[in-house]
């Protein structure tokens, strides 16, 4: 089980803008690649103290689902075939 992803959310005390976001499937390890470019400001600091950061995590797609079909309703018949 893999733990969930939690973003970066403003605060009273800091602002969180997203710049820039990039998202590449990867079909073979069957995850999104996330690329994330944001700005932090510090709301407390007089001059506004902005921060620039870089975040890349990994999503996973949820698994398929496979349905097996069983056929509870198919009678086997045994034919002979008799030659004169």
């Amino acid at each position: 089980m893999t733990k969930p992803t939690n973003e970066l959310k403003s605060t009273p005390f800091t602002e969180v803008l997203e710049l820039e976001r990039i998202v590449t499937p990867d079909e073979e390890k069957r995850v999104d690649h996330v690329f994330v470019r944001r700005i932090k400001i510090c709301k407390r600091h007089p001059e506004g103290f902005p921060t620039e950061e870089y975040a890349r995590f990994d999503i996973a797609w949820p698994e398929e689902v496979k349905e097996e079909i069983k056929d509870s309703n198919v009678e086997k018949e045994d034919i002979k075939i008799t030659s004169k």
